[in-house]
């Protein structure tokens, strides 16, 4: 398998490469992008690492990171220095004492360039889906090459549910999709009601399953080397996908930002909305999205959310884009009304297909225009919070918002925690000390308005029962349940209960 010296990279003066410590003589057999501290199950051996360093909190870090390549036999790493703005000295020495290449990426320089340039000189033989990709070619025309010289269907297949290129008579459809999000391997096997199929994953594996790409093919004697090979191909032009749309976020996050705090006009981010391909003139819908982590109870930040839902906004086919903004990410989309009334049901599909490892969390606003963009924009935040909120709820339209339950969403949780810890937590006391179940009486008590008698009756209580219970919760409360404003304050007290993460 033929490759590329390092030494011609680092000479290549349009790469402006930097060899920081170890041997200039190493043949180059591959490109693999990751940010992970450890990705040695996803290396063959000979591949240039390039890392921008996300997983660096420290020397100790830096140490590992090496250590795994080093055992992995890559031929050397290519650290980015946008995320720290150098190459840690403990980098460098950690590459020193193991006789690793070091090289610095320059900011100017795109991590999908210098892959794409590794993989021109990339041979393998009869592989001519490497120099396609490399001549320009798009996802179709490599997948076509791919499917003659393996011969076998190929399938590029997102984890949102879209068949993104391949072969006609791909597997069936919602089975494939399903039996991807099953399995948490980087590459295995799925079973569908067409066939068995293979499936690698594009990519490092890391994200939501839901916003990953796989490279599929039918079940043959496809050598696992080669369609690991096809996936690290796949993942450059996935690069470029991400970056054109990073790109086009990066406008619109700022134009948002300004909208939002009055240092910009609607009209002024509509035009922005066409620069970037939104259709002018078309009603607009705003989807604002988190990823809630199940095991951490918490969003995992803009970023990721952004890369979600830049995912799930392509899959819908519908002109949009999608940028961080706050601690979560939005997506303006342009179409028609009917078009635009269908986005709800999408995302509960979205969100329903990603539960387990991951909790979207969607806020969809009504369907308006350019001039009331800032309103759609706040909005599908008021929703996408209430969502966070409320764990019954993976996606909140903007029709909800005619409800207390955005107001407890507006609140802090140390607040709602103590709101609620005042009001019941006596009631509470009371009820484990004594084997007691008055928290259950006063909630009945205030579904049924305050009706003695149909409260009784839900019970199984005598009239007289009820009226000894309510008298001792009003004692141990010390409020009266015949003033409204005590039942109100109980019942948004009770529906702090309902909403804790269980």
């Amino acid at each position: 398998m033929s490759g590329v010296q390092l030494s011609e990279l680092v000479a290549d003066p349009g790469l402006g490469l930097t060899l920081l410590t170890g041997p200039a003589d190493r043949e180059v057999r591959g490109a693999y992008i990751t940010d992970l501290l450890d990705p040695r199950r996803y290396l063959r051996g000979g591949e240039l690492v390039l890392t921008g360093l996300m997983w660096r909190t420290g020397p100790a870090d830096s140490a590992e990171f090496v250590a795994a390549l080093a055992d992995a036999g890559v031929a050397a790493i290519a650290a980015g220095t946008a995320w720290l703005g150098s190459t840690p000295p403990d980098l460098v020495e950690a590459c020193r004492r193991h006789g690793m290449s070091l090289v610095e990426v320059p900011v100017a320089l795109s991590f999908g360039t210098l892959s794409e340039r590794v993989m021109a000189a990339h041979r393998a033989a009869g592989r001519e889906w490497v120099s396609a990709l490399a001549a320009g070619a798009d996802l179709d025309e490599v997948l076509e090459l791919a499917a003659a010289e393996l011969g076998t269907g190929c399938w590029v297949v997102s984890g949102a549910g879209a068949v993104l290129a391949g072969s006609s008579g791909a597997p069936a459809h919602e089975e494939l999709v399903r039996g991807l999000h099953d399995s948490n391997a980087t590459s295995g096997a799925v079973r569908t009601s067409r066939g068995r199929c293979r499936f690698h994953v594009v990519g490092d594996g890391t994200g939501p399953r839901i916003a990953q790409w796989f490279v599929v093919v039918r079940e043959s004697t496809v050598p696992p080397e080669a369609l690991a090979e096809l996936a690290t191909v796949v993942a450059l032009v996935r690069s470029r996908v991400d970056q054109a749309r990073a790109i086009a976020g990066r406008s619109v996050e700022s134009a948002l930002r300004r909208l939002l705090d009055g240092t910009s006009s609607a009209v002024e981010v509509a035009a922005r909305l066409d620069t970037v391909g939104l259709p002018a003139g078309e009603p607009l819908r705003v989807v604002q999205l988190s990823v809630v982590r199940p095991e951490q109870g918490a969003t995992a930040g803009s970023a990721l959310a952004a890369t979600v839902l830049r995912e799930l906004a392509a899959t819908t086919g519908l002109p949009s884009v999608a940028a961080p903004l706050g601690d979560a990410a939005a997506a303006v989309f342009a179409d028609d009304e009917g078009q635009l009334s269908a986005l709800p049901d999408r995302f509960r599909e979205f969100a329903a297909l990603a539960a387990g490892a991951a909790r979207l969390c969607a806020g969809i606003s009504d369907i308006g225009t350019a001039e009331s963009l800032r309103s759609a924009v706040e909005e599908a935040g008021h929703a996408r919070r209430l969502a966070e909120h409320d764990p019954r709820s993976a996606v909140v339209t903007a029709d909800a918002l005619a409800s207390h339950q955005v107001l407890l969403a507006s609140v802090p949780e140390e607040l709602r925690r103590s709101y609620r810890d005042k009001l019941l937590g006596p009631l509470v006391g009371y009820d484990e000390a004594h084997a007691t179940d008055l928290l259950h009486t006063l909630r009945v008590f205030l579904e049924c308005s305050g009706s003695w008698s149909r409260c009784a009756a839900r019970l199984h209580l005598h009239v007289n029962t009820l009226r000894y219970r309510i008298g001792r919760i009003e004692q141990i409360t010390g409020r009266e349940l015949g003033n409204l404003s005590a039942r109100v304050d109980f019942h948004l007290a009770l529906q702090l209960i309902d909403d804790r993460p269980s």
